[in-house]
């Protein structure tokens, strides 16, 4: 059967419109998996976490509904997964965990095997776990608060009063000074801060370490591992003062301002001292090897109540938040390094119609932009389920896009030190990796 000439035309085109469409529904496809999975090292189901999580080497803790479980960094599997009632979890450097109660404190190893579990009268506020699963606890009272210490069977072994009068401690990797989580990690040593002079000691089985370092205020110190920094500041000169398990290791010296009450936050291989003032933020910091210490000011100008403006201090920069832009700064000298100007790109989640600019987050030495802005081609993508959120990762240090991945709403990434991201949302886990 022939077909006339305006018939065969007609099948020619629709022919064409056919492919077309199969090749923009391709493309979408495709659009849709390399948001998906394109940057993802691995991908596992999750069971109602709430996004707080905690990675110590090549392990990643959660603790959520009294639900501890210990995965594997590298494959996302799970090793361990017990139930231990409490109300927080603390890992240690060592990769022990501590989940505390009202009525017990549990110590698990980094594989997940109970080590010891012992039964308790209060609410303990663990500061540090050694290596091989010793706790040091803060115990308050009417009477005042003492470091309780426990051997690595939970037995206690001393029960010593404390000169700080609260549960004051120094900041610690990914806990910076005013932070209040439901898991912290803590370092291997134990301190007790003196706010009559102003010092902070480190402590082994309740009694001094060493000597004491002294501070600008109570709270200038961090700790990592077995290393205590503090900061002390005396005519217009910042002094950061480090023991290492109670011996001398260093000291460094820079000009400085005033620092009023400031902040401090601390990784594996430098230490911030941080006070915002009304129009900039004075920075005093140092590399945790005593080389070299500096103070710079990034100035913000005025800023209404309404405008986005915050600063957080990463590895290998200082990151500025504004309403329109992100910008990274020198961590040695305060000097721009990039600046990428955002857009009124997103939606309002209630607000449907209202444009936005994305959110920001600073996590480790990661910048996660993210937002519900229209990914070209997804809509294509017939038949798949595409999460409205994508997070777009930058280098903290550069400013460069490293990976990107499309995500439910809600779901937390924390930047690793390699530069890797772990995503963690209600029912699902990623490592995205550059």
């Amino acid at each position: 059967m022939s077909l006339s000439p305006p018939a065969r035309k007609a099948l020619v085109a629709a022919g064409s419109l056919a492919c077309v469409a199969a090749l923009l529904v391709g493309v979408g496809h495709w659009r849709a998996s390399d948001l998906m999975t394109g940057d993802v090292a691995w991908h596992t189901a999750v069971d109602g976490n709430e996004g707080e999580a905690i990675v110590v080497r090549d392990r990643i803790y959660t603790y959520d509904d009294d639900r501890l479980t210990i995965r594997d960094l590298r494959t996302g599997k799970v090793l361990a997964e017990e139930r231990q009632e409490g109300h927080r979890a603390y890992v240690g450097d060592g990769g022990h965990v501590a989940t505390v109660g009202l009525r017990q404190i549990a110590m698990t190893d980094r594989n997940g095997t109970l080590v010891w579990q012992e039964a308790v009268d209060d609410l303990y506020d663990p500061i540090a776990i050694s290596l091989d699963g010793e706790l040091d606890a803060i115990d308050c009272s009417d009477d005042g608060c003492v470091t309780v210490h426990l051997d690595a069977t939970g037995r206690e072994t001393s029960r010593t009063p404390r000169l700080s009068p609260d549960h004051a401690t120094p900041a610690t990797i990914g806990y910076a000074t005013f932070d209040d989580t439901r898991m912290q990690r803590v370092p291997t040593i134990p301190t007790d801060i003196d706010q009559r002079t102003h010092s902070i000691q480190q402590l082994r089985d309740g009694k001094p370490l060493g000597a004491p370092i002294g501070l600008l205020d109570d709270h200038t110190a961090a700790q990592v591992g077995d290393l205590l920094v503090g900061l002390s500041r005396e005519n217009d000169t910042c002094t950061f003062t480090a023991t290492r398990a109670g011996v001398p290791a260093w000291t460094t010296t820079t000009p400085c301002p005033d620092l009023g009450f400031p902040e401090v936050e601390v990784f594996a291989d430098r230490i911030y001292v941080t006070n915002p003032t009304d129009t900039a933020y004075d920075i005093v910091t140092s590399d945790l090897d005593g080389r070299r210490a500096s103070s710079f000011r990034i100035d913000v100008g005025p800023t209404a109540e309404s405008d986005r403006r915050q600063l957080s201090a990463t590895p290998e920069a200082v990151v500025l938040v504004s309403t329109d832009r992100v910008s990274g700064y020198s961590p040695t000298t305060g000097k721009r390094r990039w600046t990428e100007k955002l857009r009124r790109t997103s939606h309002d989640v209630l607000e449907k119609s209202t444009k936005i600019y994305p959110g920001i987050d600073v996590t480790g030495p990661v910048v996660d932009r993210y937002g519900n802005a229209a990914q070209p081609f997804t809509n294509l993508a017939f038949g798949r389920e595409v999460p409205s959120w994508t997070h777009t990762f930058l280098d903290a240090g550069s400013g460069e896009e490293s990976a990107r991945l499309a995500a439910p709403y809600g779901s937390v990434a924390h930047g690793l030190e390699d530069g890797s991201v772990l995503v963690v949302g209600s029912d699902d886990m990623w490592l995205v990796s550059p």
